[in-house]
């Protein structure tokens, strides 16, 4: 892609993205999704339209209900200059028995009302006054008559208001010069798009190593679906400027697997982003969630095991981390997109899989190691608790014990950690095992310990400011 349309998107996305597909769509009728992280998708939808030469209403009908209007840009690819757009509206009063009855008020209406018992029935017809609180207000030549909803059986309206639509639409005041079949194609911006990527990681029996595969999950809440689609996927923090509210929906689940004959996806860094294409076409209903194979499984990716005590962030617990590096050499060496990461570990006893824990990454590129905390030690006890404390002015010191007693049969190394304000000095000193310093803040202590056995760590600690 251009360099300059490349600088572009991060100014004006919709005109860039309309200038992209000039030049890399395949110009035939289709649809294109470029969806993003944060809740929304571009989508460009190329038709033949037909127009008369002079002025034309045109009726761009199966948008999604979430359009943003004012992101809206038309092109005619067959004959660029030819048809200019003079005025938009976007309809989406959509017909229904309220928006029909509000739009009679004034009119003549018939009513057929429900009987009772021997009685058939009745039929009104007169002047809908009004339409409210669950009422037909109705103006005979004799007065009113209030007649409920409930005991309505039909309502006869003489023909369809001409401003009603069955589905949301833009309609465009369209300047054409020429006449007949045209290939255009509108670009615009929807919310209640969005897509997600999810991980699997499956440790090995010696817990040192795992397999690790992703799937892309697509969720269309936007009100419209888009057949045999070009799917985009944008990786990144993509800055908008007054985004729209998240949309509330209710859930519906509809899981579609990834043909295994198909293309997967091709990455590629993009301006800051990345950008992930499928290699195929794929229909993507409204009220769906889809998911694709993301990551074709690395295997034997080398993992390793922490236990982590810090008595500031969880005095009775001990984290259990992994720690694995995303490298080519391992099978992984891409860029992974923010997500969910879930742990299993087959039970020898009958091969199933179980589930271990879970943890959410943000965007990683490759090379970088990733850290997935996914639960708490249930034999590993330990046990913190401060022996001495000394004060005086703009100085503490204190004397720690941390007792950590491994119930395993398994001989265990546990890193002890110990926080400081970053604002203060430090340091430490009477110190039963060495530590290191991990960062300006943080002292840690390696320990060993024996199965089933304890181990005591003290030290004394002296903060200045």
């Amino acid at each position: 892609m251009k360099k300059t349309i490349i600088t572009t998107i991060a100014i004006l996305l919709c005109s860039s993205l309309c200038c992209c597909a000039i030049s890399q769509v395949k110009q035939s009728p289709g649809t294109a999704l470029t969806i993003y992280n944060d809740n929304f998708a571009v989508i460009r939808n190329i038709r033949n339209m037909d127009f008369k030469k002079g002025v034309n209403t045109i009726k761009f009908t199966d948008v999604p209900s979430t359009i943003d209007a004012t992101s809206v840009k038309f092109q005619c690819l067959s004959s660029p200059g030819a048809i200019s757009i003079l005025e938009q509206n976007y309809e989406y009063d959509l017909l229904n028995t309220q928006s029909l009855l509000n739009r009679y008020i004034d009119k003549k209406v018939s009513i057929s009302v429900k009987g009772a018992g021997a009685d058939v029935g009745t039929k009104i017809t007169g002047i809908l006054s009004a339409s409210k609180d669950g009422n037909l207000i109705i103006q005979e030549d004799a007065g009113l008559k209030i007649i409920s909803y409930n005991s309505v059986e039909s309502i006869d309206l003489a023909e369809k208001p001409e401003d009603l639509v069955t589905k949301p639409t833009l309609v465009w005041l369209a300047d054409s010069q020429k006449q007949g079949s045209q290939l255009c194609m509108a670009t615009f911006t929807a919310s209640g798009i969005s897509w997600k990527a999810d991980y699997t990681a499956i440790l090995n029996a010696d817990e040192n190593a795992l397999d690790f595969s992703g799937w892309v999950t697509i969720n269309n809440q936007s009100g419209a679906g888009y057949k045999d689609a070009v799917i985009k996927l944008i990786a990144g923090d993509v800055r908008r400027v007054q985004p729209e509210q998240p949309r509330m929906y209710r859930q519906e689940v509809m899981m579609a697997k990834a043909d295994a004959a198909g293309a997967g996806f091709e990455e590629k860094s993009f301006m800051e982003y990345h950008m992930y294409t499928l290699g195929r076409k794929s229909t993507v209903n409204n009220r769906q969630t889809k998911q694709i194979e993301f990551i074709v499984p690395a295997l034997n990716v080398p993992v390793e095991k922490l236990y982590i005590y810090d008595h500031k962030k969880m005095p009775k617990k001990m984290q259990v981390k992994l720690e694995f590096e995303n490298k080519k050499e391992y099978g992984l060496g891409i860029a992974m997109p923010k997500g969910k990461i879930r742990v299993f570990k087959k039970d020898p006893a009958d091969d199933m899989l179980e589930f271990v824990g879970e943890d959410m990454i943000d965007h990683t590129p490759r090379k970088e190691k990733l850290s997935l905390y996914i639960g708490n030690a249930f034999d590993i006890v330990p046990e913190y608790k401060t022996t001495d404390t000394k004060r005086s002015r703009r100085r503490v010191v204190k004397s720690h014990e941390v007792e950590i007693r491994n119930r395993k049969d398994t001989p265990i190394t546990v890193f002890v950690d110990e926080n400081f304000s970053s604002w203060r000095n430090w340091s430490i000193s009477n110190n039963s095992h060495k530590f290191e310093k991990k960062d300006a803040a943080t002292a840690r202590f390696k320990v060993k310990i024996e199965a089933d056995s304890t181990v005591t760590i003290t030290y004394t600690t002296t903060e200045t400011w």
